[in-house]
């Protein structure tokens, strides 16, 4: 697994504890940086600063942007609406959109379409990564694969 693809994973995690607990989202980055630092604990290698900073970097771009995020996400969406997407969907998507269009060191749409996928078939049912991969192709309108 690529840092990149491990900043993602901390920082949905991080939301989706957000969610749940209601805490800012840099308390729940710096528990999952705690977590990730203790070596008795064993859940994975420590990211270094710069990694920190662009997860950071892209939460506030989320975060700052999020009325238009959802705005786009769910103008793509067909036969849903945003309300009906689990959480962990919906983050994603969000992530997702917040990488393409709103963080300053923007990544092409083909990547964070399959990071996306990758991160949905980590945390979701089968069926998530089809209704992830065409709303972003959609809205990316660059024909990304997925």
């Amino acid at each position: 697994m690529g840092v990149r693809n491990r900043c993602r994973k901390a920082l949905l995690q991080a939301r989706f504890a957000a969610e749940i607990n209601g805490r800012p989202i840099l308390v729940n980055l710096e528990f999952i940086r705690s977590m990730l630092e203790d070596p008795e604990l064993g859940v994975g290698a420590p990211l270094d600063e710069e990694d920190w900073t662009w997860i950071a970097t892209l939460a506030e771009a989320i975060q700052e942007n999020l009325a238009e995020i959802r705005e786009r996400i769910g103008g793509s969406l067909e036969n849903w609406t945003l309300d009906r997407l689990s959480i962990v969907t919906r983050l994603i998507l969000e992530q997702a959109m917040g990488e393409m269009f709103y963080c300053s060191s923007r990544t092409p749409a083909p990547v964070v379409i399959d990071e996306s996928l990758e991160l949905a078939r980590m945390f979701e049912e089968d069926e998530a990564a089809g209704l992830i991969n065409g709303v972003l192709d959609a809205i990316s309108g660059d024909g990304g694969k997925g």
